[in-house]
């Protein structure tokens, strides 16, 4: 017996979650694409590799997509409601998807072979590259006048490029950044859920995301 917790977090997560993730959408459009082009004299272990290429040429498309509209966001000071909790979803999305299929474990039967592990690995990578500059995006475009360093406000000409992502990754890794004050609840909640992510990131998915190339080879 299961009790009620468990059941609860799996419906929650395969479910809720898991059908809340815009990368999810991304694959089954790329799945039926594959169903509507493919050849009717393939076999069904060549459609399901083809359906699988297709699935992964759909994820880096989508990775470059979600990278090109924040450095938009970013570059151009697009301060707004909208797309702050754009961002804020594309990070739940960063996270879900790391967290589900390296820690959860997928439905789907997911490669175990070298490639796949390197790739898996670069993915991971741009992951952890990715929602740090998402908060960095953040800090400075959002939350500027929530902050206060050397007991100064802080202003766009002040948290530059350099500093919102210093200040990002000091956060995620809890190094100093020379006298820097929360001034709200607001920004105290987003330094917690970046320090959640990093987290999340490192102590738990990080296990299973780093390559074993090497040791296949010795059992090979």
């Amino acid at each position: 017996m299961n009790s009620f917790i468990y059941p609860f977090f799996k419906i929650l997560i395969d479910y809720v979650l898991y059908y809340t993730n815009i990368v999810e959408y991304v694959k089954i459009f790329a799945r039926l694409l594959c169903n509507f082009i493919s050849c009717s004299s393939q076999t069904e272990i060549e459609v399901n590799n083809y359906k699988r290429k297709c699935s992964t040429i759909a994820i880096d498309i989508f990775i470059l997509s979600k990278w090109f509209l924040l450095i938009y966001l970013w570059v151009n000071n697009i301060n707004s409601e909208i797309s702050k909790y754009l961002i804020f979803y594309l990070i739940y999305s960063n996270l879900f998807t790391y967290f589900y299929y390296h820690s959860w474990g997928s439905k789907f039967t997911q490669r175990n072979d070298a490639e796949a592990l390197k790739r898996n690995f670069i993915n991971y990578l741009l992951a952890i590259a990715y929602y740090l500059a998402c908060y960095a995006y953040l800090y400075q475009v959002h939350y500027v006048e929530m902050l206060k360093v050397n007991e100064e406000l802080f202003d766009i000409s002040t948290l530059d490029y350099i500093n919102a992502i210093y200040l990002s990754v000091s956060t995620a890794f809890t190094l100093t950044y020379s006298g820097i004050q929360p001034l709200t609840q607001e920004i105290r909640i987003v330094f917690l859920t970046q320090l959640i992510n990093t987290f999340l990131f490192f102590t738990i998915i990080i296990t299973n995301s780093v390559p074993t190339v090497y040791k296949q080879g010795e059992k090979q």
